[in-house]
């Protein structure tokens, strides 16, 4: 089993169901992602509409985080029902209240949702901080590591990484 560390853009980076390994997720929220994300959904080319973007993806991040707390897998699944909602909708139709109707359908509650936000905060900065450290210029990038080597993965999507890591697998 390899340990995958992944390190992607929410909303931008398009996920798909997740194989056997260990898959360590990652969100980064920059400035060009936020770019990015305005000139993909055909929003004004204004300050406005970018500092739209960036705050609903770091609100995704920080959602997504959180409800990692309660478990990778509710995490995982929580990022899969989001793209499946925004791919009827824009990134600025995300509020609060999507973000309750799925955690209700994954089953996570929300009493304790908002006291562990600020953790998610903290963490959020400690990756973009390890996302830098790594020398990772673009989103998304991989660590994946075996019990003897780490291999670094840039600009590679989700599916194409599972479609290497199989082969990986099959001729180790």
């Amino acid at each position: 089993m390899l340990e995958t560390h992944y390190y992607f853009t929410p909303i931008l980076d398009h996920l798909e169901e997740f194989d056997h390994n260990d898959w360590h997720l990652y969100p980064i929220v920059t400035l060009p992602a936020a770019k990015q994300l305005r000139d993909e959904e055909d929003l004004p080319k204004t300050i406005s509409s970018l500092n739209a973007c960036y705050d609903r993806l770091q609100k995704v991040s920080l959602d997504y985080l959180t409800v990692n707390l309660y478990g990778r897998k509710q995490g995982r699944l929580f990022l899969l029902l989001l793209q499946d909602f925004l791919e009827e909708t824009t990134i600025l139709d995300y509020t609060a209240q999507i973000r309750q109707q799925i955690l209700q359908e994954i089953g996570v509650s929300t009493l304790n949702f908002l006291e562990y936000r600020s953790f998610a905060k903290k963490h959020l900065a400690l990756i973009l901080k390890d996302f830098r450290k790594n020398n990772f210029q673009t989103s998304p990038a991989s660590l994946i590591l075996t019990d003897k080597e780490c291999l670094r993965v840039e600009n590679c999507s989700h599916a194409l990484l599972q479609q290497y890591l199989e082969q990986l697998e099959k001729t180790a």
